[in-house]
């Protein structure tokens, strides 16, 4: 590869980042839009119906997905980290009973969504 080639490849990396970028920040805007429409529609109940809320909260978590990925955080290790935060919150949140089963079926669910796998 002669000069022009080295600075080419260059450029295409500067071009990969920058496109790298842009999408992150679309994600960004995408995920701060669907949890305000998720929170505005809280607060007129009415408007909202129950298939709207589970869509956007649907949105939220591929979004936070594919954040992650773009961050370099691959979704295996998004997982385990999910599932290791439930695992410490099950632990702390003995005493409150409500939240305790939450995260321990929350839990269970993902274990045996993994197991599907």
């Amino acid at each position: 590869m002669g000069e022009w080639g080295g600075i080419m490849a260059i450029h295409d990396k500067e071009f990969d980042i920058t496109r790298s970028l842009k999408i992150i920040e679309k994600l960004k805007a995408q995920l701060l839009s669907d949890v305000a429409n998720l929170f505005s529609g809280m607060l007129d109940y009415g408007k909202q119906t129950y298939g709207d809320r589970g869509d956007i909260l649907a949105n939220i978590i591929i979004l936070t997905y594919l954040l992650s990925k773009r961050l370099g955080i691959p979704y295996n290790t998004l997982d385990m980290k999910i599932r290791n935060k439930l695992k410490l919150g099950v632990l702390e949140n003995t005493d409150e009973q409500e939240w305790f089963s939450d995260l321990t079926a929350l839990l269970r669910h993902l274990d045996g969504s993994l197991r599907e796998k």
